[in-house]
Formats: structure tokens, sequence, C-alpha cells
């Protein structure tokens, strides 16, 4: 007869609190970064960086907008050379936040209620952001075709999906974008 065998782990673990660790990864978790055109003094009022940050904790819409810009992605650690580029970078940011905005308004235009877009899962997305609307088209396969005659000609490789024809329909546009 096999012997019965039984096999134990034991883990002793010590733990020790890294306050250096700790209070890197807090500053880094509560960096925020602001670009604002205020003038120093602003409605009679001196306008600090702390001031300039209440004003903008108190515009959720703005809040809301610049979310992505919070995010360590984007705004970790960007090197530039002159100040004069912060600027710059901050206005291309600007530049951005506008075209999507305008993107994702024209989608919600021309979505209904009754007339949902189908999101993952299934769910009905009557007010789609554009992060839920660039995830509606995950790869456009644009496939060429070298003709007898040396003209080339492109097709995607498979037809759009109804809802991404309703999206470029409210965008103004149809699939002939991508031939």
């Amino acid at each position: 007869a096999e012997p019965e065998v039984e096999t134990l782990y034991f883990l002793h673990l010590d733990v020790e609190f890294d306050q250096d660790a700790w209070e890197q990864a807090r500053r880094k978790a509560s960096r925020f970064v602001l670009v604002t055109t205020v003038p120093k003094e602003w409605k009679g009022q001196p306008m600090d960086a702390q001031e300039i940050l209440k004003l903008y904790k108190g515009q959720i819409s703005v809040e809301m907008n610049f979310a992505f810009l919070k995010d360590p992605f984007f705004t970790d650690e960007i090197y530039v050379k002159k100040p004069e580029r912060v600027a710059v970078l901050g206005y291309l940011f600007l530049l951005a936040l506008a075209i999507y905005r305008v993107f994702q308004r024209r989608v919600r235009q021309f979505i209904t209620p009754e007339h949902p877009l189908k999101g993952p899962g299934g769910r009905k997305l009557t007010r789609p952001t554009g992060q839920a609307i660039f995830q509606l088209f995950p790869y456009v396969n644009v496939v060429l075709f070298k003709l007898p005659d040396g003209r080339i000609q492109r097709s995607l490789d498979r037809s759009l999906t109804p809802d991404q024809r309703r999206i470029l329909q409210g965008l103004g546009m149809d699939e002939s974008i991508y031939v």
C-alpha cells in the first residue's frame, strides 16, 4: 500500500513599512498639472497656484473633461527643454480635448434613446463617451489589391457594422474615408 503523504508549507513574512517609498508614491499621486493664462492678479485677488487650483476644482465640467490629463500615463514625467514648450504642450492638450469633445457631441446628437448603440457586452449606449465610441472601432483593416494594370485598389477586409456606419453618418462621413 502507498503511504499517505501530506505536504505542509509555512510562510513567514517580515513586513516593514517603507516610509520613503510611501512618501514618494503619495507625492506622485498628488501631482496636479495646471496650465493657465490667469494673470497673477485676477478680479482684484492675487492668484497663486493654490488659488488657481481651488478655482479649477470648483468647475466640475472642466474636471471631467481633463480627467485624462491626471492619468500618470500622460503627465508622469514630461521633459521639455524650454519653459515655453510647457505652454505649447498645454495648448496641444486643449486642442486634442476640443476635437475629442466635438467628435463626442456630434455622435451623441445622432444617437437617440430609441436607437442606441450597442456597446461591449450588449450594453445600450444612448450618451456614449468618446472612449466608448472609439472602442466600437477596434480594428478597421484596409486591404490593398494590386491590379494587373498596376493600379492599387483599397478595400475593407470586412464590412463595417451597422453601429459603425451610424457613427460615421453622424460625423458626416462614410466608409470611403478608409479607402
